[in-house]
């Protein structure tokens, strides 16, 4: 069976390098350069061991080969990968980590309309073109670290023209691909988190096989990269830091939030509370056009106020859904003890059919339907960036 795979791989073609400038103005171009090597034949180092892996509330965890891992993301399942983050699934994590308060009414409508004028798809498909560019990004690859790289870079760029206190890093794991983080500084010792995952994999050859990963999870990278962007260009100040976070590794079972999260209550920080947007851009022509919200491994506070935000600044009601254990990374910061809430494409969890194979691609998104849900994240970068409660 290697060799097979490595014949197909052999045969499968690099991705071709993009350059862009953003909309916002000329800006340093750069190249999203394909980095496979014959590593990329391997699953990575992660892998050299079994893991420890967990299926659901209360299934105990069990060791598994990354074969065994392999089938349960063809058969769909959900897991998270506890191995370096047990302490986060103990039965005293079930404690709140930091019992925050959300804003009781929106208080922030003049400020976040203002800010919404200057909302616009451009960035979407500048972003997307060349970070779908990358064979896959596979989190334990060179691939996987390049892209992050990438993405590191475009942040940056937004960064580099603002007039407020921003900074922007990368939190390392015990694999290639880094987390990438942006901090908007507040006043207070309280942070709002904004996140995506980073990552794509191919369901059958996860470390070599074409991921484009327009949609799962680039879709909502540039959802809130849009956001951040047009947060900077009003001069964006809060009362509690505001970050933006783009994981690593949501794909091996939600490994980078899992670390992000875990350092946040190891060091007692104060986070109000994370909105996480997986997945944005597609939705079924004859079905709704909502925004889905995750019901599970989510808190109803949080949720309320999503509904919310929703009503006053986008032109879509959200519907709830049930996702399923370890569906996104807002599931870590629920396992933390902290407040989260996740948006959806739709209340449908399986219509794209196209995700985690080479057909998710960026013509199958809907840049208007994204747009929604960048105001809905800018919403509540003000309203609970803001909040006097």
């Amino acid at each position: 069976m290697r060799v097979v795979l490595v014949a197909l791989a052999a045969l499968a073609a690099s991705a071709s390098a993009h350059q862009h400038v953003f909309a916002s103005g000329p800006l340093a171009h750069h190249q999203a350069a394909d980095a496979r090597t014959s590593s990329e034949f391997q699953p990575g180092s992660l892998y050299a061991g079994q893991r420890l892996i967990k299926v659901g509330e209360h299934v105990s965890a069990r060791w598994m080969s990354i074969d065994a891992i392999m089938t349960l993301r063809q058969a769909g399942v959900g897991f998270m990968d506890i191995t370096d983050t047990q302490d986060l699934h103990a039965p005293s994590s079930s404690l709140a980590a930091y019992e925050s308060r959300l804003p009781s009414q929106l208080t922030q409508g003049a400020a976040v309309n203002k800010t919404l004028e200057l909302v616009s798809s451009d960035l979407y498909g500048l972003v997307l073109e060349p970070f779908t560019a990358f064979h896959n990004r596979y989190y334990d690859s060179d691939n996987g670290r390049k892209s992050s790289e990438w993405l590191q870079q475009q942040v940056q760029l937004l960064a580099d023209d603002a007039a407020v206190n921003v900074t922007v890093s990368q939190v390392q794991h015990r694999f290639k691909q880094p987390s990438v983080v942006a901090r908007i500084e507040g006043q207070t010792d309280e942070t709002v988190v904004i996140s995506a995952h980073q990552d794509s994999v191919n369901m059958w050859l996860p470390w070599f096989g074409r991921a484009s990963g327009a949609d799962d999870d680039g879709s909502g990278t540039v959802t809130i990269l849009e956001a951040l962007r047009v947060l900077l260009a009003r001069d964006f100040a809060p009362r509690h830091a505001v970050e933006f976070h783009w994981y690593a590794g949501e794909e091996g079972g939600l490994l980078g939030s899992q670390d992000i999260a875990k350092q946040y209550r190891d060091a007692q920080r104060k986070v109000k509370a994370n909105m996480h947007f997986d997945m944005t851009g597609f939705w079924l022509r004859d079905s709704p056009e909502v925004i889905g919200l995750v019901a599970d491994r989510t808190d109803a506070a949080t949720r309320s106020l999503v509904t919310q935000l929703a009503a006053a600044y986008t032109r879509l009601e959200t519907r709830e859904f049930q996702c399923g254990y370890g569906c996104s990374d807002h599931a870590s910061w629920n396992a933390a003890g902290y407040r989260s809430a996740m948006a959806f494409e739709s209340d449908k969890l399986e219509a794209n059919t196209h995700i985690h194979t080479p057909e998710d691609k960026v013509a199958t998104l809907d840049f208007n339907h994204m747009l929604e849900f960048t105001k809905l994240a800018v919403g509540f970068a003000y309203e609970v960036g803001n909040s006097k409660e």
